[in-house]
């Protein structure tokens, strides 16, 4: 084989296991973006909230929104936001602005534990519920379902 074929299959390679894995990756919007879409669309926010310190914030990444059930079903039924309260920037919510970590208290009814944090916040009446920690990705779609049937 030569050096230009050997090239041309590593290359491919490559080529085939980076696009695979960004078919993976599931869509996150912004805050003022996804709310809107939610708003529009009448579906469930599923937010993140995390930050960049954060260890099992970056494991509940790879291990559960990654997944394809996970992200199949927040993708046909919900808007995935992330959220970093720690990041200056003000955020509308039901005709309010708030800043990050004001958002997530009113999110949480001043009751937020830690990070990471997934909110399911509907839209249509402002209601909020949220889940406290990592979360594996057979449970996350158990309570993927348990929230959509709220809607």
């Amino acid at each position: 084989m030569t050096n230009s074929m050997r090239l041309f299959y590593t290359l491919a390679t490559i080529l085939l296991f980076s696009s695979s894995s960004f078919s993976q990756e599931l869509h996150w919007h912004s805050w003022e973006d996804g709310y809107k879409k939610a708003k529009k669309e009448n579906k469930i926010i599923v937010l993140d909230a995390y930050t960049e310190w954060c260890g099992w914030c970056k494991v509940m990444d790879r291990e559960t929104y990654t997944v394809k059930s996970v992200k199949d079903k927040i993708e046909a039924k919900f808007v995935a936001i992330k959220l970093n309260p720690e990041l200056s920037g003000t955020y509308v919510f039901e005709d309010n602005n708030y800043s990050g970590e004001a958002l997530i208290k009113k999110l949480s009814k001043n009751k937020f534990r830690g990070y990471p944090t997934t909110f399911f916040v509907y839209p249509k009446n402002g209601n909020s519920f949220m889940e406290v920690g990592y979360i594996k990705a057979e449970r996350f779609a158990k309570i993927l379902d348990k929230y959509e049937a709220k809607n």
